[in-house]
């Protein structure tokens, strides 16, 4: 499992994210952390993966891809794996944006819940064969895009 990086939020967990962050900053109100006024990280355009997964489809062999969307990770993963599948990812092997530790940090959201409602910084995850990671990764690269494996597809 390969990701690519979002440009923020994307299309879930606003509700939540307004909650705890409007709670505590005004909306044209500078945040240092996140580098922006809370509205500019609000309102990050949601980026399309259109060119890399065009791509990736010509030039590897890509057995799914899945657009994070609301249902986090996990829920939009499954989505593209077959039934005796699941996922191994390491949580780790990425950098959150700053947006996503902030609403956690305010407003005392169980990981768990951050997992099941965002996107934590990864817009599409790339399904590819081992032997072909260090090339999709390759590709990737020359596309100028942040990639990173991120974990794989594992018989239950």
């Amino acid at each position: 499992m390969i990701g690519v990086p979002s440009s923020g939020l994307h299309t879930n967990g606003y509700s939540l994210a307004r909650r705890v962050l409007l709670s505590k900053f005004a909306v044209d109100e500078y945040i240092p952390q996140l580098k922006s006024t809370l509205a500019d990280a609000l309102l990050t355009v949601h980026r399309s993966y259109y060119r890399v997964i065009s791509r990736l489809m010509a030039q590897t062999a890509v057995h799914g891809f899945s657009h994070i969307t609301g249902g986090g990770i996990v829920g939009n993963t499954m989505r593209v794996v077959p039934k005796g599948l699941n996922l191994e990812i390491d949580w780790d092997s990425w950098h959150r944006p700053p947006i996503f530790e902030l609403i956690q940090a305010l407003g005392n959201v169980p990981e768990a819940d951050m997992r099941r409602t965002f996107n934590l910084g990864v817009g599409l995850v790339v399904i590819v064969p081992r032997t072909k990671a260090s090339k999709t990764l390759s590709l990737l690269k020359a596309m100028r895009e942040k990639a990173f494996v991120m974990g794989e597809v594992v018989s239950v």
